[in-house]
């Protein structure tokens, strides 16, 4: 399978950035690790982007009291 060169990786983690980041929501990295894999066919037409996607420790059920308490 060939591997990605440096400005088409840009460009698949800019794509990323720009179809599903959401500020302090889902941060794609400038840097992201990508995953590239066959489907079915053995057709590459795409690749997995790694992200950061933000939890709240209130939605998770959590609390965390504050150090100084």
């Amino acid at each position: 399978m060939r591997q990605l060169t440096p400005e088409e990786t840009k460009e698949v983690i800019d794509a990323a950035r720009r179809g599903y980041a959401m500020d302090s929501m889902l941060e794609v990295d400038p840097n992201a690790e990508l995953s590239m894999g066959e489907d079915a066919h053995g057709r590459v037409d795409g690749c997995y982007v790694k992200a950061w996607v933000w939890v709240n420790f209130e939605d998770a059920g959590i609390t965390i009291g504050d150090e100084n308490e």
